[in-house]
């Protein structure tokens, strides 16, 4: 290989780590995460990106009153269907139908 090509060999490698990192580095600011938390007799959940608290959610949501989750799978399935909607750029609300499919009542 010539000197020339092993430059543009060189050159061509670096772009293309360049452009490797500057997307993980992008898409890690997409990251959401979902933090269980008690909350009064029940469970609650945080909606974390970048490690901050991006949605708080101590009750139950499209529940009447404030009735927290009864257990811990509840919240983290809500949390989870939650970040599901974010990802897909839709609303974040969860409805009364979709909370009774996942606390099964």
């Amino acid at each position: 290989m010539t000197d020339k090509k092993k430059k543009a060999f060189l050159i061509t490698a670096l772009f293309a780590v360049i452009i490797a990192v500057s997307f993980v580095v992008a898409r890690r600011g997409q990251f959401y995460e979902v933090a269980l938390f008690r909350s009064g007799d029940g469970w609650g959940y945080d909606i974390l990106r970048k490690e901050k608290v991006y949605i708080h959610q101590p009750f139950m949501p499209a529940v009447e009153g404030e009735a927290p989750f009864r257990d811990k799978k509840s919240a983290r399935k809500t949390g989870r269907l939650v970040v599901k909607k974010i990802r897909k750029h839709q609303l974040p609300s969860v409805s009364k139908e979709e909370i009774k499919l996942i606390i099964g009542d």
